[in-house]
């Protein structure tokens, strides 16, 4: 995908918490975890326009780590949505 082209990029990679995913692999450590999280932020970063917005489905056991990654790549948050679960995972 070529640079600066999306409005919009829309995230809900594997949360690492062990969930039972037919091809993917969810618990690593946290280092693994957190080194593939930079990897694919920094491709979602590189192909938004500088107006574009990134939003992230992300649990609680990663959120602070997702906020301090996208200040990082020089993104300003905007704020958090909530999604109440009124049932299991």
């Amino acid at each position: 995908v070529p640079a600066g082209v999306a409005d919009l990029v829309f995230a809900d990679p594997p949360f690492n918490i062990g969930y039972g995913y037919d091809v993917y692999h969810d618990s690593h450590d946290k280092a693994a975890y957190l080194a593939w999280t930079d990897r694919w932020l920094a491709a979602a970063r590189r192909v938004l326009k500088p107006t574009g917005a990134l939003w992230v489905a992300i649990g609680d056991e990663y959120a602070a780590e997702m906020k301090v990654r996208l200040d990082a790549l020089g993104l300003t948050m905007r704020n958090w949505v909530v999604w109440h679960y009124t049932f299991g995972v």
